[in-house]
């Protein structure tokens, strides 16, 4: 064989590998190896965590309040500065609040027919409830000022005379 024939033989070899040669190769990377899953957290797991910050005091702005008048419920929420609060009345009616600043208020009033006694107003917010308790004392009775219907009645006599 000669070197011409041996030349011609390689070169199609070297041709191959000189085009190889010529295109980027990708390097060769290692894999890490997969980091564990993380933890799944099911969202009422977290709604859980945020309920047990928040803290709730209900108070009424008056310990005694007279059937047939209002009262003021203040509701204060750390923890939550939106939101709503459910008010259930001692009759069991419920009021939707909206907290800003995580308080609001809310006006009450007592039926002018209630029994007197201690009376509970009760707030829930994000599954806490708290209660506040007040008394409720009679109505005021009306007393008639009878002199003034006297009056009354005799200036209509003196004018039909």
């Amino acid at each position: 064989m000669t070197i011409a024939s041996a030349a011609l033989i390689a070169l199609p070899f070297a041709g191959s590998a000189l085009a190889d040669g010529a295109r980027p190769q990708p390097a060769a990377t290692a894999k890490a190896p997969h980091p564990a899953p993380a933890k799944q957290v099911r969202k009422d797991e977290h709604k859980d965590a945020k309920r047990k910050a928040i803290s709730l005091k209900v108070a009424v702005d008056q310990s005694r309040v007279r059937a047939g008048s209002s009262f003021e419920v203040k509701i204060y929420a750390k923890g939550i500065s939106s939101g709503t609060a459910l008010v259930t009345s001692p009759e069991g009616k419920t009021y939707k609040v909206s907290l800003s600043g995580g308080r609001a208020t809310k006006e009450l009033t007592v039926p002018s027919k209630a029994r007197a006694g201690s009376k509970t107003v009760s707030v829930k917010v994000a599954n806490k409830t708290a209660t506040a308790s007040f008394t409720v004392v009679a109505a005021k009775k009306q007393v008639r000022d009878d002199r003034r219907d006297d009056r009354r009645d005799d200036r209509r006599d003196d004018r039909r005379k």
